[in-house]
């Protein structure tokens, strides 16, 4: 399986990416927004680059869904084999994806929320759809049964479900063991993973056994 972090915070990504399991980046325009990219960097173009330098994995970019060609002419000259377009799941979305698709772009649907959305993205070839896990919950959707239906709508086409708005590690536990192999969470649960106090408690025990092995070869 495959994390990614989800942030356009360039402190939180290098420390995320540091831990060795974090495979790529995924951002959104309320991420940037956040993050105020625009005080660190002249343009869109000079952001995703810098992402694109710091992983070797792929870098997710959200445009809009409606007039987006100055961003992409702004990003079409960087490494478009590891940057996935994100766009929104609203017909003119899909109507940009469609050209997006001719022309050789990896495209990731957003925003996704029910299968039949999967199924028409999917039809289009779309490389990705990413299902906001935790805003379904909080919707009163039955997340886990949306999910479990995407996943099998998708098992026979090349579209890859990306879990997105995972806040918990009960949720994360979840997704994995349904069959979820890519899935992109903010930095606060990317830090809780190995976290486990038992964990540190054994750990400062061998720690101390060994220190007293050291010493009795001396």
């Amino acid at each position: 399986m495959q994390l990614y972090i989800d942030s356009a915070k360039i402190e939180e990504i290098k420390k995320a990416l540091a831990l060795g399991y974090v495979h790529g980046i995924t951002t959104n325009p309320t991420l940037l927004k956040n993050a105020e990219v625009w005080k660190e960097y002249k343009n869109l173009r000079s952001f995703y680059s810098k992402l694109l330098d710091m992983c070797d994995g792929e870098v997710f970019a959200q445009i809009p869904s409606q007039k987006p060609e100055k961003i992409l002419e702004e990003l079409e000259d960087l490494d478009m084999s590891r940057l996935i377009i994100k766009i929104p799941s609203v017909p003119g979305g899909i109507e940009i994806a469609r050209s997006l698709v001719d022309r050789g772009y990896s495209v990731c649907a957003t925003a996704v929320y029910t299968p039949s959305q999967a199924i028409a993205w999917s039809s289009l070839d779309a490389d990705y759809v990413a299902v906001y896990f935790n805003r379904m919950e909080s919707n009163g959707m039955d997340a886990k049964g949306i999910v479990k239906t995407i996943l099998n709508v998708l098992s026979k086409t090349r579209t890859k479900l990306l879990a997105a708005s995972v806040k918990t590690t009960d949720q994360l536990d979840f997704l994995v063991s349904s069959g979820v192999e890519y899935i992109t969470v903010g930095y606060d649960l990317v830090e809780q993973l190995i976290i486990s106090e038992n964990s540190q408690k054994d750990a400062r025990a061998f720690d101390d056994d060994m220190a007293k092995v050291i010493k009795a070869f001396k």
